[in-house]
């Protein structure tokens, strides 16, 4: 007979003989060593058989070394129990007030050849994937900063959130570095440009052309992407609008049903390929008014995007610090490890 009595209290060693039938049992307690183990060298009593009152020798050590094995696969047993149970632990969540700092890089075009501050050549996203690696850094969707500011639930301790504005064809070269690195990104889309491109496939210009939406399905699904909302046809500067912005002679009215019949275009797109809506918009070329955000609160958007530098602090139950964050471009010749020094990530 085996007694085990009591986890989590010190070892102690109890030898109780019962006279009748010459049969010894030990009571044995036992506890965690400094890694939540139960080592089985903690197990200090054994139970012997008794004939006619006289144990045999021979008989004796068979059922010790039966014994110890016993012990030693329930022990084993036991710590794969524990260790499982402190893996699978629920996660502790933040408190109202605390706060997490959180850069955000923005990227556009990927090229081999350097035309403009917007693109950056496929090997130098690769340089920021490992310098994000190397430093720790884990790369976040915009729906993990509304769940911490929201109820809380922790983000890694170095969070970075990598967007893609526009949706052009040549993101596609992103893919194969998301997978290598762990990596994944928020695709910002135009829908009226996917549109188009949709329809002339044949057509891919790998500087000019856009994402069709097979292609934007097709990531959606690889699981390292994230839809955001970069308006269906209002990325354009014409007509006296800036983006999406409110003209001066446009009523509040006017303007709410400008905006809304176009990003709720859009958002119907987005949602037939990830099967929710998005809750991150992205301002075209980061031009903002008032009533922009006014507007798109109302149509559920939790988080706006815009392109101003610097680094975004986000605090548990303060919903507004999700409005108008932060983004850094990532220019051509600027290291991520500069621009990180720069706005003191």
């Amino acid at each position: 007979m085996i007694i085990l009595n009591g986890l989590n209290q010190k070892s102690r060693f109890i030898e109780n003989k019962q006279a009748e039938g010459g049969l010894y049992f030990y009571e044995l307690n036992f506890s965690y060593d400094n890694q939540g183990r139960i080592p089985y060298n903690s197990f200090i009593g054994y139970v012997l058989p008794t004939l006619g009152g006289e144990t045999s020798k021979e008989k004796m050590r068979a059922e010790v070394i039966r014994l110890r094995t016993v012990i030693k696969l329930l022990c084993y047993i036991l710590s794969v129990i524990i260790t499982a149970g402190t893996a699978y632990a629920a996660p502790v969540l933040a408190h109202d007030g605390e706060s997490v700092n959180v850069p955000v890089i923005m990227y556009h075009s990927l090229l081999d050849r350097k035309t403009n501050r917007w693109n950056i050549s496929p090997e130098e996203f690769e340089k920021d994937l490992q310098y994000l690696s190397q430093n720790g850094y884990e790369t976040v969707f915009i729906s993990d900063l509304t769940a911490y500011v929201e109820t809380g639930k922790p983000l890694p301790e170095k969070p970075v959130v990598l967007t893609f504005d526009d949706g052009y064809y040549n993101n596609l070269k992103a893919m194969p570095y998301l997978e290598k690195y762990d990596m994944k990104i928020v695709l910002s889309v135009i829908g009226e440009s996917s549109d188009h491109w949709t329809k002339h496939a044949d057509e891919t210009c790998e500087r000019f052309g856009h994402l069709t939406w097979p292609h934007i399905t097709e990531m959606f699904r690889s699981g390292r992407i994230e839809l955001a909302n970069h308006t269906q046809n209002m990325h354009k500067n014409t007509g006296g609008r800036n983006g999406c912005c409110r003209k001066k002679s446009e009523s509040a009215e006017d303007y709410e049903r400008v905006l809304t019949d176009d990003v709720e275009k859009l958002q119907e797109k987005l949602e037939q390929i990830s099967g929710v809506r998005p809750e991150c918009f992205t301002y075209p070329f980061g031009s903002m008014c008032k009533d922009s955000d006014i507007v798109l609160k109302k149509l559920g958007f939790k988080v706006t995007l815009s392109c101003v530098s610097g680094v975004n602090v986000l605090r548990v139950g303060n919903e507004d610090c999700l409005f108008r964050m932060k983004r850094n471009n990532r220019t051509p010749g600027e290291s991520l490890e500069e621009i990180f020094r720069n706005i003191g990530a």
